[in-house]
């Protein structure tokens, strides 16, 4: 068996562009030591077949019309679904006139390729200005933010959820969102999830080195700033990869980079002696390092182990706005992990991946100033931040895949583990208490609203375990119809997690026409939440006995407190009643080939989400003027409920490709509506007695969003990359500033106003890179140095976050804290 596996593996491939579109009619060759063993064109698709393989190492060739040849080593079998060629534009540009009966598509049936979705790939990636090398957040413009849950975005490295990339900005190879929107291997839906591919090890040396600079000498001013602040950042990063001895079978990767941000925070308050306008030094350091092996057996096995380190530290966080230096946070974050994965061909038609991660992490945050916390509602905060908490945990997220191909059928099962880790959390957060004030006329008169202060014992202990299962299977019925079907069955701990808890997932991609320049595609999935481990600590700490939290408003108890014996403390209960949310997601669109190598298609999108996260007060005083509670010897009784529901409407105009041999990127507007009355678990309604009064517009929702990512090639001399982002306004909601109904929540509004009726500022942004490649020799495989000048903000457009919305706040209605303006950034970098 093993033998007849090493003789019929077999190769996948897609050919694209730098911008990700698909190059059909590639003419790709695959050598062996030298001599040519097979030699293929991609299809309409850009998909390329090789088979009958004998293990071992080959050298990969590609050529088409209007592109750079390339060549690239692989190695059999692959550990991935198909191996992705990217080719660059060539830069002797020719007219290529293609007629209607020789259009070669992009678009095809297969359910990864919906051309709704984003896609960059390492080049693109190098062109695009990307802030301080983050591709992360620079991509999360294009994901749908209530779509992503509790815990946030879903970030998928080399098909398993993770914390992270494990990998520095140079261990990238191409990042994916919205690909295959409701395959069921994955816990969110496209919109939600950001996939990264990383690097391999090559068996001949390959790396690059860059070079990050950054100072406020060359920037407009800060918004709100009385003056401008001094800032500067230094960034090195890199990655080296090459053979792990003599042979060709044993590789490896090395990443890492050491970042020195010295930024500085705006503070604008309102204090009774006048207003706070200044700036407060707020530097990060971050360290991040990488080492990866890989190993191909002699037989048809490959394993690959990797380690990294991080470290993170930053000071006078949460500073900033009407947050006074004073009341900011330090924060230390360390983080060692092990990655392994292994990837096995049980036969010609079966393959199998494992893998997995162990990691130990520990955030440790520390208040500036043991002091009390002073709150007056939209104007000033300070004393101290009351947030010191230090978190450890000891995780394991693993998953395990098997592959069968079998005629028109793709079958998969596979085994989710996103997480099963061992939390400790030490809570000492308003150990010295917080004083919540309506207005500045209330502070200066000593009238505080609120008082929350807590005592006991701070460390909690506790397993989180989350565990998925799903199969699949992908059926290619015909040349121009393919239907996919999912499903898949999840779990999590400490919620009266539901035994149905099933997610269907289904897809389907028709092309009417036997020309395929149009198709038909669609689709529908159910999508479970996670809690996350906050509200589990949560539950654990606030029993009534471990750390007692006691929540007092003056109008019940004369005010300064000085003794908190014989006071009702606060608890968090579950609803017996609540389960795991989940969230219906449906789609139907349309993709149509505009030229040879660009396509553009319009897709509606539904949400529904049910049974969603939020919290209520289940002992607040009935009546707006009561002070008592129903049970007195409680205080608040804070209960995690499922009864939240979300509706969005959403259409997706998108293009994609080359409309022209200067030009390549993609473009995406999306007209949208969400409403809902939660914004998750820790959220809770103004009057808990009437949670459904809070359904209103998201506090997410954006009428109207337009981005552009694209890259200009001038030939060999220049090209200048964009990235274009236009946005209509989030609401705001207006609030009193203080708690009128005495259930100790601050998030009353006036009577009569609904939430979120404020219409917050819009968002306009213009980034540019301009880049010039210098190669260092004659060779086309010389090395190359880069330098690129950055522009972020190029128009230095004010694009405030959003607006005060308490009514007694001096600033309300109005922006105290913005986007920075017009940033300069030089980059270096170095590849051989």
């Amino acid at each position: 068996m093993l033998a007849g596996a090493q003789a019929n593996l077999g190769l996948n491939s897609t050919v694209q562009d730098q911008s990700g579109a698909l190059v059909p009619n590639a003419r790709l060759m695959l050598l062996k030591d030298g001599k040519t063993v097979q030699q293929v064109r991609s299809d309409t698709a850009g998909r390329v077949r090789f088979s009958n393989l004998r293990a071992g190492r080959y050298t990969l060739s590609a050529q088409a019309e209007g592109f750079d040849s390339t060549q690239q080593q692989v190695s059999l079998p692959y550990p991935g679904e198909s191996l992705r060629i990217v080719l660059k534009v060539s830069s002797v540009v020719t007219d290529v006139i293609v007629s209607a009966g020789d259009q070669q598509l992009q678009v095809t049936t297969d359910p990864e390729s919906n051309q709704n979705a984003v896609e960059l790939d390492r080049d693109a990636l190098d062109r695009l200005p990307v802030f301080d090398a983050d591709y992360i957040t620079t991509l999360t413009r294009f994901l749908n933010t209530d779509a992503t849950g509790t815990n946030g975005v879903s970030l998928v490295v080399n098909g398993m959820e993770s914390n992270g990339p494990g990998v520095s900005a140079s261990g990238i190879q191409s990042v994916r969102i919205n690909q295959n929107p409701y395959t069921a291997a994955y816990a969110a839906p496209g919109r939600a999830r950001l996939e990264i591919t990383t690097k391999g090890g090559t068996d001949q040396f390959h790396g690059s080195a860059n070079f990050l600079y950054r100072n406020s000498l060359f920037d407009a001013r800060e918004p709100f700033s009385a003056s401008k602040p001094p800032q500067e950042r230094i960034y090195f990063e890199g990655a080296l990869t090459g053979p792990l001895g003599p042979g060709k079978k044993s590789t490896f990767l090395l990443t890492g980079n050491h970042d020195s941000n010295h930024q500085q925070a705006i503070v604008v308050a309102a204090t009774p002696t006048g207003q706070v306008q200044t700036n407060v030094t707020n530097p990060t350091t971050h360290d991040f390092y990488s080492a990866r092996a890989f190993h191909t057996f002699r037989g048809s096995d490959q394993l690959w182990i990797g380690y990294s380190y991080e470290r993170r530290v930053v000071q006078n966080a949460g500073v900033g706005g009407t947050v006074l230096p004073e009341a900011g946070i330090d924060t230390h974050t360390f983080e060692h992990e092990i990655n392994v994965g292994y990837s096995a061909v049980l036969s010609p038609r079966m393959l199998n991946q494992l893998r997995f991660l162990v990691g130990k992490a520990d955030n440790r945050t520390d208040s500036i100033t043991a002091l009390p916390q002073t709150v007056v509602s939209g104007a000033f905060t300070g004393g101290g931040a009351q947030a010191s908490l230090h978190r450890t945990e000891n995780h394991f997220d693993g998953a395990d895949v098997l592959t069968l191909t079998q005629g028109k059928h793709e079958l998969k099962f596979g085994i989710d583990v996103p997480d099963i880790s061992r939390r400790a959390y030490d809570d000492y957060t308003n150990a010295q208490g917080t004083y919540t004030f309506a207005s500045l006329a209330d502070y200066v008169a000593g009238r505080p609203s609120l008082f929350v202060v807590q005592q006991g014992q701070p460390r909690a202990t506790f397993w989180e375990k989350v565990v998925a299962g799903y199969m699949e299977d992908t059926f290619r019925v015909r040349p121009n119809l393919s239907i996919s079907a999912g499903l898949r069955y999840y779990f999590q701990n400490y919620f009266h997690d539901d035994p149905n808890n099933l997610a269907p997932r289904a897809s389907f991609a028709y092309a009417p026409s036997t020309r395929g320049h149009i198709i038909l595609r669609g689709g529908a999935g159910m999508f479970y939440d996670r809690s996350g481990p906050q509200p589990i600590s949560d539950l654990l700490h606030y029993n009534g006995v471990t750390l007692r939290r006691y929540i007092v408003t003056p109008a019940a108890y004369p005010f300064p407190v000085t003794e908190l014996q014989g006071l009702p403390t606060s608890v968090v209960r579950l609803d017996p009643a609540t389960r795991i949310p989940s969230t219906l997601q449906y789609s139907f669109g349309v993709e149509d080939q505009l030229t040879r190598q660009s396509t553009l298609s319009a897709t509606y999108v539904g949400t529904r989400g049910m049974h969603l996260f939020r919290s209520v007060d289940g002992n607040a005083p009935v009546g707006l003027n009561s002070i008592v509670r129903p049970n007195p010897t409680l205080g608040q009784e804070r209960l995690l409920q499922s009864e939240g529901y979300l509706k969005a409407d959403s259409l997706e105009v998108s293009f994609r490709g080359r409309p022209t041999p200067y030009f390549s990127g993609q473009a995406q507007y999306t007209l949208s509506k969400t409403y809902t009355n939660t914004q998750g678990i820790l959220y809770f309604p103004a009057d808990s007695y009437n949670p459904n009064g809070d359904w209103a517009r998201s506090d997410n929702d954006r009428r109207h969003k337009f981005d552009l990512l694209g890259t200009v090639t001038m030939k060999t001399w220049l090209s200048v990359g964009s990235a274009l982002s236009v946005y209509s306004g989030r609401p705001v909601n207006v609030t009193t500033g203080s708690d009128d109904n005495h259930d100790g929540v601050v998030v009353d509004r006036p009577l009569g106003l609904a939430r979120n009726t404020l219409h917050g500022p819009g968002y306009l942004n213009l980034d540019l890179n301009g880049t010039h490649d210098f190669r260092l020799g004659r060779d086309k495989k010389s090395p190359v140095l880069s330098v690129s000048l950055n522009s972020f903000n190029v128009l230095n457009h004010l694009n405030p976050l959003t607006y005060v919305g308490v009514i007694t706040s001096p600033f309300f209605a109005r922006p105290v804290t913005a986007q920075p303006g017009r940033r300069m950034q030089l980059n270096l970098q170095f590849k051989f």
